[in-house]
């Protein structure tokens, strides 16, 4: 079975045991080209256990998000994520991601939404693999009144800011696959 068979059956199998989990959530699809040397990096990475990374959108008991600025894109919010490490679950990259970028022990409640991408060699299209984005919901254990920002502890230096957001006053900036999210959860408001 080469690296694209061996990926997508892989993803196919974790988005079957997520939707068995958390019941039916959209799944995105996306397709890139990578340059060589990147494709290359991808390649090793998938050959070492890694299948693609998770986060969550946190709230609490007053419908406030968490949102993390981090270095790579810090003019925009984003869901606290990252990289999944081999052995884990979906879920498990997303309790640890949500952790280590703002100290919280979030609770998952379901799935937000899931990209399978595909990646693809720029110079040999024949080449390919794929990964999986799981953006869980989640929500922390505490009234609004008992969080405040010194609660949050940023324990990844890649991360420049963590904090929560109101509904009435969502942040003007948020990464592209975050919008639509932000958009439904102001409106609630």
């Amino acid at each position: 079975m080469d690296i694209d068979e061996r990926t997508r059956s892989e993803i196919d199998r974790r988005l079957e045991r997520l939707e068995s989990e958390y019941g039916a959530f959209p799944v995105r699809e996306e397709r890139v080209t990578n340059e060589p040397a990147f494709f290359e990096q991808g390649v090793e990475l998938v050959r070492e256990g890694w299948i693609g990374d998770a986060g969550a959108w946190v709230t609490d008991a007053a419908d406030r998000a968490l949102l993390i600025r981090h270095e790579d894109g810090p003019e925009r919010w984003g869901t606290p994520g990252g990289g999944h490490e081999p052995g884990e679950t979906m879920a498990e990259t997303a309790r640890r991601e949500v952790r280590e970028e703002t100290g919280l022990e979030p609770t998952l409640t379901g799935v937000c939404f899931a990209r399978r991408k595909t990646i693809v060699h720029e110079n040999d299209p024949e080449r390919r693999f794929r990964m999986l984005t799981v953006i869980f919901e989640g929500d922390v254990d505490v009234d609004a009144g008992d969080v405040s920002e010194k609660t949050i502890e940023i324990e990844d230096d890649e991360i420049l800011e963590a904090r929560w957001f109101e509904a009435d006053d969502p942040p003007e900036a948020v990464h592209g696959f975050l919008e639509e999210r932000v958009e439904d959860w102001a409106e609630t408001e």
